[in-house]
């Protein structure tokens, strides 16, 4: 199910505009998720060198580190599910043909919008009840948690519309595949 990652791809039935659109905000997120793996590196490369070998632990490092985590994940999931390199009961998707495969995959863009739909909606929530009392992670970084918690928003905003043009794409093209 793995696709050729180039954003220029377009799946039969797509609308080129949207889908190309789309398919450069995963492309441009999933950068920043890369971007921000190597700098979780660096950090925790730099906090180790501070903890044990001039004995000056950083008190910061493991709380941004749990933030830069999700951020990672959440930005980088709409370009691997646009690839096509998402988890999936390989049992089903690799046995499974015609109307069988047609369905199935109606099945897993669906469901993997309403999920990613229901996470932005609950990270949305939390967002805006952040901003609200002026929430700060209890940690020592004393953050405003409606940060990190916004790559959420947009990580799920993305997943879903990724999902939903595979949807309509799948739907509109019959389950015929390039």
């Amino acid at each position: 199910m793995n696709r050729d990652s180039n954003p220029m791809e377009e799946v039969p039935g797509a609308s080129s505009v949207l889908s190309r659109l789309v398919g450069y905000l995963a492309l441009f997120a999933a950068v920043i998720s890369a971007g921000m793996v190597v700098f979780t590196l660096f950090m925790t490369g730099y906090s180790v060198f501070q903890r044990y070998v001039l004995g000056t632990p950083l008190t910061w490092t493991d709380e941004l580190s749990g933030f830069l985590v999700v951020a990672i994940v959440m930005l980088g999931m709409a370009e691997a599910l646009r690839r096509g390199d998402h988890i999936s009961v390989d049992l089903l998707s690799t046995k499974a043909t015609g109307k069988k495969r047609f369905v199935l995959d109606l099945w897993y863009y669906a469901a993997t919008a309403f999920v990613a739909g229901v996470i932005g909606l609950s990270a949305w929530n939390s967002v805006l009840f952040s901003m609200d009392f002026g929430v700060y992670s209890d940690g020592y970084l004393e953050a405003p948690l409606w940060i990190p918690q916004s790559t959420m928003v947009v990580g799920s905003a993305l997943c879903v519309l990724v999902a939903a043009l595979r949807f309509f794409d799948i739907l509109l093209s019959g389950g015929r595949r390039p």
